[in-house]
């Protein structure tokens, strides 16, 4: 028996799948500790003996036996000598861990706007660039912009979001992006192949090529 593993199943799936309240934690744990840790499948134990062991009331270990009997992590017969107890290991009432179903998010769905919480991989769609004049950037320097104004009905969607240096995000302030970045090739931010590879970033933007991951 890995009874290093056995604790790790009481402590994490037995107990909080039976719901166990801070008396039958402790008495189950007793149990195991008189019984199948010494090899034992079951044994006599007097009542007084477990109201001993938990430091309470005859009444309250009565109680608590037969809570956790009710439950089913222990099997109990009462005789003259008190009660004999079988305990039940998790891996014999079959508690196993259910894997829970990842949530399935719809990127079409994503704020991408909100509490900077998705800058991250903005960045990385945009290789650590300014999306407008392609310098470098890093999460303390960079803006997240709206590719269209709000006022002009711009979103919060992948499509809409991207990440720009300081400078472009305060001097674009309205402009619609192709003239933003035609404004940025004529004053030589941009090269004429840096500006059409940009023309042509922002339609597949617009088009939803450039999903991040998320």
């Amino acid at each position: 028996m890995d009874w290093q593993k056995a604790y790790k199943d009481i402590e994490d799936l037995l107990l909080p799948h039976f719901e166990c309240d801070i008396w039958e934690r402790g008495l189950y744990l007793h149990l195991v500790r008189h019984t199948r840790l010494v090899g034992l499948e079951s044994a006599t134990i007097p009542l007084p003996a477990i109201a001993s062991a938990l430091r309470c009331s005859e009444w309250q270990a009565r109680k608590t036996i037969r809570s956790l009997a009710e439950k089913g992590c222990i099997e109990i017969d009462q005789t003259r000598k008190g009660h004999t107890v079988k305990v039940l290991l998790p891996y014999e009432l079959g508690i196993r861990v259910i894997p829970q179903e990842s949530e399935t998010v719809d990127i079409e769905d994503i704020d991408f706007y909100k509490d900077r919480q998705y800058l991250a991989a903005l960045l990385v769609r945009e290789r650590n660039q300014c999306f407008y004049c392609l310098s470098e950037v890093t999460e303390d320097s960079c803006e997240l912009d709206h590719v269209v104004s709000q006022l002009a009905g711009g979103g919060h969607g992948y499509r809409k979001i991207v990440v720009s240096c300081h400078s472009c995000n305060i001097r674009k302030q309205g402009t619609s992006p192709e003239d933003f970045l035609r404004s940025l090739y004529r004053r030589f931010f941009l090269s004429e192949k840096e500006f059409e590879g940009r023309m042509h970033a922002l339609s597949s933007l617009q088009e939803g090529d450039l999903k991040p991951e998320v």
